[in-house]
């Protein structure tokens, strides 16, 4: 296995590290020995979480430099990428849709992570017919934009929308009105990630088209 994809793999070991950390949060007394970092609105499990798949996101941009500067790109690299990428992001969107606000408000509703991991499920499986078929999907614009946001939101709403949660809406405190934040990222990666799907399948509906047998 060469250095690419070991740097691939990388990204499911890291993937792993951040839903065992972030599910001490669901410990008895949690807050005992995870308090709240000063006024920051986070502990140190949601900073570690962010700064972990931070680090898993930085390892994306890695191995596909590395696999392409030396020449590299391997069939088992192609089928580990997308999926490590997946695994990273979605389970990371998972576990924070668990994540609210002292009010009860969702830092990430759930509904949005439904369609987020729908989408990647369909993606997959346009994907698998048109490798089948000899035909690869190469990624558009709105699908790249979808990813750089997800890195963006993702870490942010770790850290409960740090910096936007310093900022004092209209007179009415810190925290307040952060879980709007957080969603509005969240929503503009989401909508980049629904018309990118909608392309795709726009592009290459061919593909799912029956192929008549000869008599």
């Amino acid at each position: 296995m060469n250095t690419p994809n070991k740097i691939t793999l990388s990204r499911f070991f890291f993937a792993i590290v951040m839903i065992i950390i972030y599910c001490l949060n669901f410990l008895p007394n949690a807050s005992s020995f995870a308090p709240m970092l000063g006024t920051s609105g986070f502990n140190w499990i949601d900073l570690v979480c962010a700064i972990v798949f931070t680090v898993g996101a930085i390892t994306d941009s890695i191995d596909g430099h590395l696999a392409r500067k030396h020449h590299l790109v391997t069939n088992l690299g192609k089928f580990l990428d997308p999926l490590a990428d997946k695994f990273l992001v979605d389970s990371a969107l998972i576990l924070l849709a668990t994540k609210v606000d002292p009010n009860g408000k969702f830092y990430l509703f759930p509904a949005m992570v439904v369609l987020f991991v729908g989408r990647d499920l369909a993606m997959d499986g346009l994907r698998m017919i048109a490798n089948s078929k000899g035909r690869v999907l190469a990624a558009n614009i709105y699908g790249k934009i979808k990813t750089v946001l997800e890195m963006v939101a993702i870490p942010v709403i770790f850290l409960n929308g740090f910096p936007f949660n310093y900022c004092d809406f209209q007179g009415l405190g810190n925290f307040q009105y952060t879980y709007v934040i957080t969603n509005c990222l969240a929503f503009i990666a989401l909508a980049m990630s629904l018309i990118s799907c909608f392309i795709y399948f726009k592009q290459n509906y061919d593909v799912l088209k029956e192929e008549g047998t000869k008599k």
